[in-house]
C-alpha cells in the first residue's frame, strides 16, 4: 500500500506543477499578446521565447522529449489547412525545414 501512495503523491506533485506551469503559460500568452498589440517587438520575442521554453519543460516534466514534442510540431504545421501562397504557409514551410534539419 505504502508503494501506492508514493505513485499517487508523485503524481499529485507532477498534476500541481503542471497546473502552476498552465497558468504560467496563460499569462505569457496574454504578454504576447500585449506585446504584439503596443509594437514592442523585443518583449514580444521575449514573451514568445517564455512560452516555447514552458512548452518544453512541461513537456520534458511529462515524460516528453524535445525530439518528441519537435515532431508532433512538424505534424502539426504539416496538417494545417493553409493557402500554399500564404505568407503563413511559408513561414510554416520554414520552420518544418528548420526543425527536419534538426533531427
Amino acid at each position: 500500500m505504502a508503494v501506492a501512495e508514493n505513485i499517487e503523491d508523485v503524481l499529485m506533485k507532477r498534476l500541481r506543477a503542471v497546473e502552476h506551469e498552465q497558468i504560467d503559460l496563460l499569462q505569457q500568452v496574454v504578454d504576447v499578446m500585449r506585446h504584439a498589440h503596443t509594437g514592442n517587438q523585443a518583449m514580444f520575442v521575449e514573451s514568445l521565447a517564455q512560452i516555447v521554453g514552458t512548452a518544453y519543460v512541461m513537456a520534458q516534466e511529462l515524460g516528453i522529449s524535445p525530439e518528441r514534442l519537435e515532431r508532433e510540431v512538424v505534424l502539426v504545421l504539416e496538417s494545417m489547412p493553409l493557402d500554399p501562397e500564404s505568407d503563413r504557409h511559408h513561414a510554416a514551410q520554414s520552420v518544418i525545414q528548420y526543425l527536419k534539419a534538426r533531427w
